[in-house]
């Protein structure tokens, strides 16, 4: 488990000079640092409305499965997709203990953390686990709407 003192750990962005989240960080660490990411987060999770006929096959399809939702703060696709994610999430009832949200700079470093066995190349990447084995991914963007790829992948198809 992650204590709360390894979270939200601040950098800046080289190509924009704001501030941006490195490493662990979870949503809160959203509202902390001085960029638009915050704002652009809470816009994109009102206005998202889930397929709840895709919800309520997602609901038991998630039992037993870890996520690690690798982000950047700096990024446009992760201030799209990210919202999204924890909308659905959130009408999912998902258990965030099961959830490692990573923030990363540019170069898809995570700070002091090494994540270089997560092969990371593009941003946002959602990695679903099951038993420790990975299930699938979806990478920058979905192929149809998020719930959609996430049932996909949770259900083997």
């Amino acid at each position: 488990m992650t204590s709360a003192q390894h979270l939200n750990k601040k950098g800046t962005d080289p190509k924009k000079h704001n501030e941006i989240l490195l490493g662990y960080c979870n949503r809160e660490g959203f509202s902390t640092i001085n960029s638009n990411f915050d704002s652009a987060y809470r816009a994109e999770y009102l206005i998202y409305k889930p397929d709840e006929s895709v919800l309520q096959q997602l609901k038991p399809a998630l039992k037993g499965v870890t996520i690690k939702l690798v982000m950047g703060t700096w990024c446009g696709d992760s201030k799209e997709w990210v919202p999204r994610f924890y909308k659905v999430m959130d009408q999912a009832g998902f258990n965030y203990k099961n959830l490692k949200l990573i923030a990363v700079d540019r170069d898809k470093k995570a700070g002091t953390l090494d994540i270089a066995g997560l092969k990371i190349e593009r941003v946002p990447t959602f990695i679903f686990y099951k038993k420790k084995k990975e299930l699938g991914r979806i990478i920058e963007v979905p192929y149809d709407l998020i719930e959609k790829d996430m049932l996909k992948i949770l259900s083997g198809k």
